[in-house]
């Protein structure tokens, strides 16, 4: 028997608060996922997810999670990181259309979009408490690998800016901008590692097959199938997300762990009515209705965002607070625990600060330009800030180091203090990061200042949450009670779980008679979906080329007038760029690109030169068969130029 289920650590009753685990789990994950809107994609939201995980164990009181802590980080990071690719802007702009279906649609999908994310996520995370170490150990090799290439993959790209552009226009025309190359090289990486390594391979093989299910769902439902959700410009991976979580399902499934396999229903059904009642409470502050006008819509997604989080960490929550009462059994702990311990804390407090940390400088430089590009001491500024970046790992892993060895005399003696140790610095170092990427453009945008000291609200709240709960380290215990296995049938959904999906539904109508009810009229955002006046049918209507007949003092005016016309033809491409070509025969490219901006479609002058002096923002005006263009050259003149449609 392993020192982790010696008979001295278990006790007659669970000591733990349901209260106390809802409320900082749901409080972690509105400071999370508020922060994954500072740095998104997949690497912003592997950070809430490794929070909620630790808050979890942290709320516990059970010794065997306080000892997992670092593991359940680990495994809620990868959960929440799949869902990173889905792109649910457009859907949120159908929220606050005029047209009752698409309105309801947009919170449909915004409801899918949720279910998916953290429907993964509760997968993934309940390997952290139904799993022996062993077993987990497995997904190192591989999962180091994976990470491995894509490191090679992204530094390929970013000293290699024409093979990058080749590959993003690739990827818009022939894959619908989706994570088609994460996906290929996923399905690569397991199989060789599968063929290398046979002690890993029951973990490599579930990594291949989420890869496979990607793209069977994304061949299957877009590709082939031409189900597109948002188009045109939006990413359409959400069908191999779809491919991933039926795969996660399957997998636990067969392998009987119902604890795990609850834990992902919870989060399918919460996170999707998170997100959909996450839009519906930013509703009023986006319209300014009522008594929010005075808002002026400052920080409205936001709030979304961190409603998001705290309705989506508080359906986790639920599903863990049901495996704690229905006393889910402890797993073996049949391997030495540093090693996977060390593991996972170097992935969440080094790997993933790296990832989403260095966004400030970047910002600093490119963005904001509060930071000189020129070189000093004969280095680029964003090597020195990389230097200080090494020293700063080289440190943290000295401390790993001395850790592994049990030497490192500032770690607590328990495992809640240690688990409360990396969980304190796993959310500081966030908040202060993004307070430093902010910082220089804090004077000329004010929701900056709502949304730093939101967040550092929100982290003091679950740092005095985690604090209070220090005395409890000393007699955390494992309830004798604790002895369903995974596998128990105790762990089934009942039917008030399957009464909340027929429910679904008529919320959703709920929210979105409300939403029009609060509105006079489509909100200048707002988009639709579906009939002739739907966004991406304009969009559809302006790629392609188009012949100049002329030119209008203003757009009363009935026929264009023929002299003094630069302009030949222009050419609206699918991937936002544009050809021009003048009357002088000479066609311009990697200039000017078209772009969507609310319910308008605009072209950006001299967008694609980088700091041109003469960079403009001018809306493209279709109506009915023509094409009319305000004269952004320098000098040109006012009015504007139209066109026809031409004809090969």
């Amino acid at each position: 028997m392993t020192p982790d289920t010696h008979a001295a650590n278990y006790r007659s009753a669970p000591t733990f608060s349901a209260r106390f685990l809802c409320l900082l789990c749901a409080v972690i994950m509105a400071f999370g996922w508020g922060y994954r809107g500072v740095v998104g994609h997949e690497g912003g939201a592997m950070l809430p997810g490794a929070m909620l995980g630790m808050a979890l164990c942290l709320a516990s009181g059970r010794l065997d999670w306080y000892r997992r802590a670092a593991v359940a980080g680990l495994f809620g990071a990868v959960g929440w990181a799949w869902g990173g690719s889905l792109s649910y802007m457009e859907h949120t702009m159908y929220s606050i259309s005029d047209s009752f279906p698409d309105v309801y649609y947009g919170y449909s999908m915004l409801f899918l979009f949720g279910a998916l994310w953290a429907g993964i996520g509760g997968a993934i995370l309940g390997f952290a408490f139904t799993v022996p170490r062993s077993r987990l150990q497995q997904f190192v090799g591989p999962f180091t690998a994976l990470c491995a290439v894509f490191f090679l993959t992204h530094l390929y790209f970013l000293f290699n800016e024409p093979q990058r552009e080749a590959y993003e226009q690739f990827t818009a025309d022939y894959f619908h901008d989706g994570e088609w190359l994460p996906a290929l090289t996923t399905l690569i990486v397991s199989a060789v590692y599968w063929f290398a390594r046979p002690k890993d391979r029951p973990a490599t093989a579930l990594l291949f097959w989420c890869a496979v299910a990607w793209w069977v769902g994304y061949l299957g439902f877009t590709k082939f199938g031409g189900l597109e959700l948002a188009p045109p410009n939006r990413s359409e991976s959400w069908g191999g997300v779809v491919g991933i979580l039926a795969a996660l399902l399957i997998y636990l499934f067969r392998r009987r762990n119902r604890a795990a396999f609850m834990l992902a229903l919870y989060g399918i059904l919460g996170g999707g009515l998170a997100f959909s009642l996450a839009v519906f409470i930013r509703h009023p502050v986006m319209v300014s209705w009522g008594p929010f006008a005075y808002w002026g819509g400052k920080a409205q997604w936001k709030l979304a965002e961190e409603s998001f989080g705290f309705f989506m960490g508080l359906a986790i929550a639920l599903g863990g607070v049901r495996l704690l009462r229905g006393g889910l059994r402890p797993p073996d702990e049949d391997e030495p625990r540093n090693r996977l311990d060390v593991y996972a804390v170097f992935v969440m407090l080094v790997a993933l600060m790296w990832v989403n940390l260095r966004r400030a400088p970047m910002d600093w430089i490119h963005r904001y330009k509060a930071v000189t590009i020129e070189s000093v001491v004969g280095l680029a500024p964003w090597v020195w800030y990389t230097f200080s970046g090494v020293v700063v790992t080289a440190v943290a892993l000295y401390a790993l180091y001395l850790y592994w060895q049990d030497r490192l005399a500032v770690a607590p003696a328990t495992a809640q203090g240690k688990a409360s140790l990396v969980f304190l610095f796993l959310i500081w170092l966030p908040a202060a990061g993004s307070f430093m990427q902010h910082f220089p453009d804090t004077s000329r945008e004010e929701t900056h200042i709502l949304v730093d000291t939101n967040f550092w609200v929100l982290c003091a709240i679950a740092t005095w949450l985690v604090l209070s709960r220090s005395s409890e380290a000393a007699r955390a215990s494992i309830p004798t009670s604790a002895g369903a296995s995974p596998e128990d049938a105790r762990w089934n959904v009942g039917s008030r779980y399957w009464l909340g999906w027929g429910l679904a539904p008529v919320f959703i109508l709920i929210i979105t008679s409300l939403s029009m009810a609060m509105q006079d009229g489509p909100h200048a955002r707002g988009r639709k979906r579906f009939g002739p006046e739907a966004y991406h049918q304009r969009v559809t209507q302006l790629i392609g080329a188009w012949q100049s007949i002329g030119s209008v003092k203003d757009l009363s005016e009935a026929e264009p007038r023929t002299e003094d016309l630069r302009v030949r033809q222009i050419e609206f491409r699918p991937d936002h760029s544009v050809v021009m070509t003048l009357n002088t025969g000479e066609s311009i490219a990697k200039r000017h690109r078209w772009q969507p901006s609310n319910v308008d479609i605009q072209l950006l002058w001299f967008g694609e030169v980088k700091d041109h002096p003469d960079t403009t923002l001018v809306p493209i005006i279709l109506r009915g068969y023509r094409l009319y263009l305000p004269r952004p050259l320098p000098k040109g003149g006012n009015g504007y130029l139209v066109f026809e449609r031409a004809h090969s």
